[in-house]
């Protein structure tokens, strides 16, 4: 996932790409308007906005993108102001959420994928599309390319799971409470839990982007 931020304290901005990086975020920093301008950079899946950049060019930088992306690309602005008045106003101006300073890292991250979570097209009230495949809640079903793929119940339960915590690290316990829930801990292995991924992965191919990270952590991007 591609994040842009446009912030003009450098410090700041850098300490916030060096730890979303570390979560398997893609970040790319601007410093002012100019820079994010110039290079017309309008490829990111999310935008971190500072609303403290000189005169009104934070709002010249939300139309530009607005007018050149889907609607429904979120942004994220981010200010020292706590004003009640002001976080409505800034929010009616096309921004998707609000956040003011000093935030911590973790909050900004679980406002990023709820906003991604948000932003994924859903087909009607029991389908959400994730890459070419749609997943039917109600249905338990996952469809690629509009066919039918053939997953095991235990499979199903894996990759809906992952859905709906995607861009979230999970830990190996939440997993198997949510997919083996009938069963101790001790009865699941890692070999289980790998020979699940593997047979998904068979039949589901780089569309499942699933990703194992260290001590036993897993992330659907």
């Amino acid at each position: 996932m591609h994040i842009t931020i446009i912030e003009d304290e450098k410090i700041l901005s850098n300490n916030i790409a060096k730890k979303l990086n570390r979560n398997w975020y893609n970040t790319k920093i601007f410093n002012s308007y100019n820079e994010f301008i110039n290079e017309n950079n309008l490829n990111s899946d999310l935008y971190i906005i500072d609303i403290s950049l000189n005169d009104w060019n934070w709002f010249d930088i939300i139309k530009h993108i607005r007018s050149k992306r889907d609607s429904k690309t979120p942004i994220i602005i981010t200010s020292w102001y706590w004003d009640l008045e002001k976080k409505i106003y800034w929010l009616d101006l096309w921004a998707d959420d609000y956040l003011a300073k000093p935030y911590s890292i973790e909050e900004l991250e679980a406002r990023i994928r709820a906003l991604i979570r948000r932003s994924y097209e859903k087909t009607n009230n029991s389908e959400i599309k994730y890459n070419d495949l749609i997943f039917n809640f109600n249905e338990k079903i996952i469809k690629k390319n509009w066919v039918i793929i053939d997953l095991t119940s235990k499979e199903i339960q894996f990759v809906e799971y992952m859905i709906l915590n995607i861009w979230k690290p999970v830990k190996k316990i939440d997993i198997i409470n949510s997919v083996w829930w009938k069963f101790d801990e001790i009865d699941v292995t890692d070999n289980t839990i790998n020979v699940t991924i593997s047979k998904i992965r068979k039949k589901l191919g780089k569309s499942f982007n699933l990703k194992t990270m260290v001590n036993r952590w897993y992330m659907l991007k």
